[in-house]
């Protein structure tokens, strides 16, 4: 049993060191360039109500937290 746990640390440990993973602080190294900073949609700023009473429900109703 020793044998067999000792030969799984010793393979664990020796694939651990491998290739190093791809630079992915670098943006030219991601395939594509990485995401496009002008397509991303900004949320409105978050709004603190004045008191802690949550509205009523409404069914049907419009959603407070949709953007659209």
């Amino acid at each position: 049993m020793r044998k067999l746990v000792f030969s799984v640390v010793i393979l664990s440990l020796a694939a651990a060191c491998g290739a190093p993973d791809p630079d992915f602080s670098n943006p030219m190294a991601i395939e594509g360039g990485g995401p496009d900073a002008s397509a991303l949609r900004l949320n409105a700023p978050l709004v603190i109500p004045p008191t802690n009473a949550l509205p009523t429900p409404t069914p049907g109703g419009r959603n407070l937290a949709d953007p659209r």
